[in-house]
Formats: C-alpha cells, sequence, structure tokens
C-alpha cells in the first residue's frame, strides 16, 4: 500500500497558540530588558577613562540584545502564522474530502 497522510488540524492550531504564547514572552521579556538596562545606564561613568573605554562596548552589548530579542519575536511570530495557515488549509483539504464522500454515498446510497 502506499503512503498515508494524516494531519490533526487541531494539534495544528494549539502548536500555533503555543507559539502565540512564546512570543508574548520573549516580548515581554525585550521589554523588560530594555526597560532595565535603560535604568543601569551611564553605570561606566561620563566622562573618564573607563566610560570611553567601557561605554562604547556597554551599549552595542544592549543594543545587541534587545535586537536579538526583537528577531527572536519575529520568528516565532512567523512560524505561529505558518502554523495557522497550514492548519487552516488541511482543515479546508479534509472538509473538502468529507464533503466528497457524503456527496458521493448520497448519490449511491452506500457509504
Amino acid at each position: 500500500m502506499g503512503d498515508v497522510f494524516s494531519a490533526s488540524p487541531g494539534d495544528i492550531q494549539r502548536a500555533a497558540r503555543i507559539q502565540a504564547q512564546l512570543m508574548d514572552i520573549v516580548k515581554n521579556s525585550v521589554r523588560d530588558f530594555h526597560d532595565d538596562a535603560a535604568r543601569s545606564a551611564g553605570w561606566v561613568g561620563h566622562d573618564d577613562a573607563m566610560a570611553r573605554q567601557l561605554g562604547p562596548r556597554d551599549e552595542k552589548e544592549r543594543h545587541g540584545t534587545e535586537e536579538t530579542g526583537k528577531a527572536l519575536m519575529e520568528a516565532i511570530a512567523a512560524m505561529a502564522r505558518v502554523l495557522n495557515v497550514n492548519g487552516n488549509v488541511i482543515q479546508g483539504a479534509q472538509n473538502d474530502a468529507f464533503e466528497a464522500i457524503s456527496n458521493n454515498a448520497s448519490k449511491s446510497g452506500r457509504h
């Protein structure tokens, strides 16, 4: 017998909801990091050698961390969108198949 395709739209939709929840967690984490980092900005000083040496690196690391968090959030959001679309496509295909089976069964009187 040939390969069998099977899919559960409900499971796919659940996975999409989990991805959306993960996105919210990452979003909140990025926001919290930004807020906490802003409170500690300037910890290296302002005019002295330590500020000149560490300030640019500190700023670069803060910015890089936020950008990484935002990229992660975008990737998770994209995964959730893809799961939703795939779940809808699979559900539509299953609905069409069930309708075709029902139409054929009613025409022939057999199930």
